[in-house]
């Protein structure tokens, strides 16, 4: 029941989405569902929280993929260079998930994932915290993806 219950609401997603009527409460609606692509990692302090940087990653790892599944599995296929210099792939993996778009959660693999902010092309969630400055003081590791 709660698969065909997704398979609707994705489904009126997909067809109010093209749809111009401001009254649509779907024609903004973010949806998780979809292939995202990693772009860059932002850190910002956790003393100041000013950005200390903003790093698009590599046109290699830019290639891996993260496709959320309306099943609520999510299958990561992520690429590094390897020794010799050559775009390869890790590995491909996949693991559950499941979003609660109201309340903005977002649990993979039985993690909760603390999100930053999220458009329809864009989303950025916290990575890990780490002391990136040497300040003494963790540092928010942010991931964004994109669509």
């Amino acid at each position: 029941m709660k698969k065909i219950l997704l398979m609707a609401m994705a489904a009126g997603f997909i067809f109010s989405s093209c749809t111009v009527d401001e009254d649509d409460e779907f024609t903004n609606e973010f949806s998780l569902v979809g292939v995202w692509h990693p772009s860059r990692e932002i850190v910002v302090s956790g003393s100041s929280g000013v950005t200390l940087s903003n790093t698009d990653y590599s046109p290699c790892y830019k290639s891996s993929t993260l496709d959320f599944k309306t099943n609520n599995t999510v299958v990561s296929n992520i690429f590094e260079n390897n020794i010799n210099g050559n775009c390869v792939s890790t590995g491909i993996e996949t693991v559950n998930y499941s979003y609660d778009h109201t309340n903005s959660k977002l649990i993979i693999d039985g993690e909760n994932i603390e999100i930053i902010s999220r458009t329809q092309n864009e989303l950025q969630f916290v990575s890990h915290y780490d002391d990136e400055d040497g300040d003494g003081i963790d540092d928010k590791i942010i991931i964004v993806i994109v669509k």
